[in-house]
């Protein structure tokens, strides 16, 4: 039987100009165009993995200024660096253009693509081993 975990988390994204984001997190979504630095604060209920994606899209291949930036990830109003880089970012480049398929600890979208965090529950454990803090007992 798997237990549930409550997860309070909080995504601070900062635009470069205007980009359009789609936040999905624990099935639910945002379609949000982004003009000022904003917070997205999610609070549900897990039992397993979660996953959080950040997409950007509806970015021109013809328009080298627009990303979003995953400015920091929180976890109960706890905030570290390696929370954020803990994502992958898979671009999506014009066809024109080729890199590598995934760029893992990548904050700065500046393709159209989606940024991806999975961690596990109970999220303190996850955060414990992320942060490198020592044994766990299990």
């Amino acid at each position: 039987m798997a237990t549930d975990y409550r997860v309070n988390m909080s995504l601070r994204l900062r635009p470069i100009n205007q980009p359009r984001v789609l936040i999905t997190v624990d099935g639910k979504n945002v379609d949000q165009r982004l003009t000022h630095i904003q917070d997205f604060e999610f609070d549900f209920v897990a039992n397993d993995q979660v996953t959080v994606q950040v997409h950007h899209v509806d970015k021109l291949d013809s328009d080298p200024d627009t990303a979003v930036e995953i400015a920091s990830v929180s976890f109960f109003g706890i905030t570290d660096p390696q929370f954020a880089w803990a994502g992958v970012y898979t671009p999506a480049y014009p066809t024109h253009w080729s890199g590598p398929n995934t760029l893992p600890g990548q904050t700065y979208l500046g393709w159209n693509g989606t940024w991806t965090l999975e961690f596990s529950v109970p999220v303190f454990s996850w955060m414990h081993q992320k942060l490198n803090l020592g044994w766990q007992y299990q």
